[in-house]
């Protein structure tokens, strides 16, 4: 049902769980006794085959949030961090993502790192994060964005380094839908 929402509705997924042997005996060793195996078929007709092997990278973003998602509750994590959940995927299923994002966020802290405006634009509290260099070190400043801060950087997320009145309308309705959205 997770990948479903998430705009992978023919997929099949599966967990493929072994136990570990040699000649006939169970054999332990320092991550247990299992092997365990994620299998997945994103498309119909398609044999079930191993994630690692067959997932494009917009793929495992989803099916990971699909996990994490799933397993929240039970685990009882008060808090989720999604690192670049958004690779590889962008429009309608970037959308789904960050409806998703959204739902979890309201039994859970969701701490997001993403590139795409469609997610950005769901936060609560939006961070701005900058890296910057010298020949000897680099640094990391994490900025809180105020509402205007915020609109340039949906704009610059959404067109580039210049922003123009379109991208800060753009990015002003971004931001207006995503708040209607989360009521």
């Amino acid at each position: 049902g997770e990948l479903k929402f998430l705009c992978m509705e023919k997929a099949e997924f599966a967990v493929d769980i072994e136990k570990k042997e040699c000649d006939g005996r169970i054999v332990y060793g320092e991550r247990g006794m299992d092997e365990v195996r994620f299998l997945i078929s994103a498309n119909p007709g398609e044999p079930l085959k191993p994630l690692s092997k067959i997932a494009s990278g917009g793929e495992l973003s989803r099916i990971m949030l699909a996990i994490k998602t799933s397993l929240a509750d039970a685990d009882r994590i008060p808090t989720l961090i999604f690192d670049e959940i958004d690779t590889g995927i962008s429009g309608r299923a970037a959308q789904a993502v960050a409806d998703k994002l959204n739902v979890i966020s309201r039994t859970h802290q969701v701490i997001c790192i993403t590139h795409l405006p469609q997610i950005a634009s769901y936060a609560d509290t939006h961070f701005c994060i900058s890296k910057s260099s010298t020949d000897n070190s680099t640094s990391t400043s994490v900025k809180p964005l105020d509402s205007k801060e915020r609109i340039s950087e949906i704009a610059r997320m959404l067109g580039g380094k210049k922003l123009t009145e379109l991208t800060i309308k753009h990015a002003e309705e971004m931001l207006r839908m995503a708040h209607e959205n989360k009521r």
